[in-house]
């Protein structure tokens, strides 16, 4: 047995052990079942093995020489190419995809900017205070998840951050408080105890109720009687009690905070909120914890913010960034791009159908590792190894914490790495100019 670093999600939990003869994995012990998935990926029926190519309608094997050309052929005749994923590769093979689209003038984008990216981006302005997993079982003694079902989405991280007994804590779960705040009564409420609160805000009305904590900040002797955001006056005191009285609190955001009002500013004001807190604390600090899904989301935010100053959406004109205000969705209504080239992830999928038909309006190439509904309407599919079982790369954990991912065993086919495919890329476009 030998232990190693799972990529099935952004916590990429370092103690799984594995039983492999460098061929094959015989036996995984201690992973989640999202884990077990990644594992199992590499025999898995959806399993990419063999070039595709897009002839009279129909996606046919071909020769990965014939098909890296084709792709080659395809970004050549663009003039407006645009890239997005990058959040299941390495770090690597995102300064890669960065490279290519610096040389081809491209607008490259992440899986973050409709998640963690925005965070990010608005840090700028308010300021963030952040902290580690390390520190959170060490330290923490209050947990909020705000629209973050993480029982589901990231299955050991409440094993991790609530149960674990820390260095300077002498008990674990005996001394932490848990408060989920989120519109339905997620699989994550099944681990509440009788200390912890369960706040069941109303859908949208997430902005609603920062902007009365912000107001009453630290001060529950005027709180509104009526309530907020389907939230009592009890729930509301309970909440302002621990936010001002915890030593070291941490919040997790999740996607149902980022996405819970478009026309408000809830991420400023959310980070404002947090920034009032920690100047009236009394006894310690509030941090933050970003939580993304894909295991090197955050990677892609710490190499574009280190290349180019920027954390994602990044525009390309004669090989230079310029500033730009669009993002991966603003690009696809506009129809601001003439072909794309998707890393990683599965965009027919996940985004809304009036997108995604305008996706597929344009020459599509996929650089992935399984069969999606994007791999089904692509152009041209090349297939690539998976990161951290097939190949080495680094990641950024979800609390941004850089993480070694090394090779277990060989990849089929000798198929290439993501960081190797995209070079190929790139010396292919540049040995033709």
């Amino acid at each position: 047995m030998k232990r190693a670093t799972c990529s099935g999600c952004s916590l990429l939990c370092d103690d799984i052990l594995l039983k492999s003869d460098g061929l094959y994995i015989d036996e995984v012990i201690g992973a989640c079942l999202k884990g077990k998935e990644r594992f199992d990926q590499i025999t898995s029926k959806n399993r990419l093995l063999n070039p595709l190519i897009r002839e009279n309608g129909i996606l046919v094997k071909a020769k990965y020489e014939k098909a890296l050309e084709s792709a080659a052929n395809i970004i050549k005749s663009s003039s407006n190419p645009l890239f997005y994923g990058f959040s299941t590769v390495s770090c690597e093979a995102q300064l890669k995809g960065i490279e290519l689209a610096r040389f081809i003038n491209g607008f490259i984008d992440s899986n973050s900017i409709i998640c963690q990216g925005e965070v990010l981006s608005t840090a700028k302005q308010t300021g963030i205070t952040l902290t580690t997993i390390s520190e959170v079982i060490n330290k923490a003694d209050l947990l909020i998840f705000w629209g973050a079902n993480v029982a589901e989405s990231i299955p050991r991280l409440l094993n991790k951050a609530l149960f674990s007994r820390g260095k300077f804590r002498m008990t674990g779960r005996e001394i932490k408080t848990l408060v989920l705040i989120d519109p339905i009564k997620t699989a994550s409420f099944g681990v509440m105890g009788v200390r912890d609160i369960a706040l069941k805000i109303e859908p949208g009305k997430d902005i609603d109720l920062i902007r009365v904590l912000k107001e009453e900040c630290c001060n529950t002797n005027n709180i509104p009687s009526e309530g907020v955001a389907g939230l009592d006056e009890d729930d509301l005191r309970r909440l302002l009690i621990q936010l001002s009285g915890a030593e070291n609190g941490v919040i997790f955001i999740g996607q149902g905070l980022l996405r819970s009002q478009a026309e408000a500013n809830v991420i400023r004001e959310f980070l404002e909120l947090v920034q009032e807190i920690n100047v009236k604390q009394q006894k310690g600090r509030l941090s933050i914890i970003l939580v993304g899904g894909h295991y090197n989301m955050l990677g892609f935010n710490h190499v574009a913010l280190s290349t180019c100053g920027v954390s994602n959406s990044l525009q390309f004109s004669n090989h230079q960034l310029v500033e730009t205000s669009e993002t991966i969705i603003t690009k696809i209504e506009k129809e601001d791009f003439d072909c794309s080239i998707i890393v990683g992830t599965d965009p027919i999928s996940h985004f809304p159908q009036y997108l995604s038909k305008k996706f597929m309006k344009k020459p599509l190439i996929l650089i992935d590792n399984k069969r999606s509904a994007t791999s089904y309407v692509a152009d041209i599919v090349l297939p690539t190894v998976i990161t951290g079982i097939e190949s080495k790369g680094l990641a950024y954990r979800l609390d941004s914490v850089p993480i070694e991912l090394k090779k277990i065993i060989s990849p089929p086919n000798n198929l290439p790495s993501d960081e190797e495919l995209l070079d190929k890329l790139l010396l292919n476009l540049c040995t033709d100019k």
